[in-house]
């Protein structure tokens, strides 16, 4: 009876201390974001900003959502120039700066 109830509790501590060891090696998502983030660079991609301002468009194949829609106001359906963060699990961008194109005069 004491060596199956040694037994027993010796088991229970050990999935008790695997499962906390587990769950605390995982970093938080702000963590791996700010460490993705850290990662990765900027990019320039020129595209047209939806008339709504939350979508971002390079071709019919190629759109992203915008994760700070604010920093497109005031370019809603037009062609800019945006230097960006890329997340493409999410298929989300994150604007840093926007520049207008101006269409070319002939």
């Amino acid at each position: 009876m004491k060596r199956f109830l040694l037994t027993t509790l010796s088991l229970l501590l050990f999935a008790v201390v695997g499962a906390w060891a587990q769950d605390h090696s995982r970093p938080t998502a702000s963590e791996s974001a700010v460490v993705r983030r850290a990662a990765a660079k900027p990019v320039m991609i020129s595209g047209r900003v939806s008339n709504d301002g939350r979508r971002f468009s390079i071709d019919s194949e190629n759109e992203w959502d915008v994760s700070n829609a604010k920093a497109l106001k005031g370019h809603e359906g037009g062609l800019v120039t945006v230097r960006c963060y890329v997340d493409s699990i999410r298929n989300r961008i994150e604007i840093v700066s926007v520049n207008r194109v101006q269409p070319e005069v002939r």
